[in-house]
């Protein structure tokens, strides 16, 4: 890809955005916690969305994930103090969430994701919410929510859109971890690969091939899709986060959570059966 210029978006302290020649990079700037998600990080890429969407320059988002991995799903200090919001509090931090997962969904630029390392929980509804995805073989994704009494209430509507019924309750009531390739047969992930340079160097030949299509057209066809997919749920999709700020602050979930923190197993845990 023949670059011509290249600018750095204003200063955010959880991603790193760019644009150069039309396609815009977010990187997921919280290595050293995997780029676990916060109520900054929320902020921040919601803002990065907003901005861009006036961009009529900008066709294309890449987002990306700096260090070992894509995205490990919710920080888990961010976590432990939602136990101590209020009921509206809560509620507002679960508006934000959802919000930020619609706002990634709705976009008029075309959304690849390009993943690797830990991919959990909130991690997995970022790649959902892409329009196209891809990852290196040795990817670990998890929608592990239930392990510690939650719900994967705000990414589900999306998961739906790319991983049939039966899969996703699977996925979710095991709360099993799944590798790239496992995850392109669920239909989460378009393409997966054996090493990360190649990855690269498809999705460069790709964007390429993507960037040379009419603007509107591109948009226009993303629009359609989503509109089409969406109409079902639509309506249900409005109550989703209040059911995921009651289920965070249950008392299985409080306990779950401090259990994970405590490397032990939650008292309502059941014993696991021999066949």
């Amino acid at each position: 890809m023949a670059f011509i210029e290249c600018k750095q978006l204003k200063d955010f302290t959880t991603i790193l955005a760019t644009v150069t020649d039309g396609v815009a990079t977010l990187s997921l700037a919280r290595p050293d916690v995997h780029n676990a998600i916060n109520n900054t990080m929320i902020t921040e890429i919601s803002s990065f969305f907003t901005e861009i969407e006036e961009d009529g320059n900008v066709r294309l988002v890449v987002i990306r994930g700096q260090g070992k991995s894509f995205c490990a799903g919710a920080d888990l200090q961010w976590m432990k103090k939602s136990f101590t919001l209020s009921a509206q509090g809560n509620l507002e931090e679960s508006e934000a969430l959802s919000g930020l997962f619609k706002t990634i969904f709705n976009s008029s630029k075309i959304v690849i994701a390009e993943a690797h390392g830990n991919i959990f929980g909130g991690g997995v509804g970022l790649i959902a919410v892409c329009d196209l995805a891809y990852c290196t073989d040795n990817s670990r994704f998890s929608l592990s929510e239930t392990r510690i009494g939650m719900a994967a209430a705000t990414i589900t509507p999306y998961l739906l859109q790319k991983i049939r019924s039966t899969d996703l309750k699977e996925l979710i009531f095991t709360a099993k971890n799944f590798n790239g390739e496992e995850a392109v047969r669920y239909g989460l992930i378009n393409q997966s690969f054996n090493d990360f340079d190649k990855m690269e160097l498809y999705l460069n030949e790709l964007i390429d091939v993507i960037m040379s299509n009419g603007k509107q057209a591109l948009f226009a066809s993303k629009k359609l899709i989503n509109r089409l997919i969406l109409q079902p749920i639509e309506e249900e999709m409005k109550h989703i986060p209040a059911l995921f700020a009651k289920i965070r602050v249950s008392t299985e979930a409080q306990e779950g959570f401090t259990a994970f923190l405590e490397k032990k197993n939650p008292k309502w845990q059941a014993k696991v059966r021999k066949f």
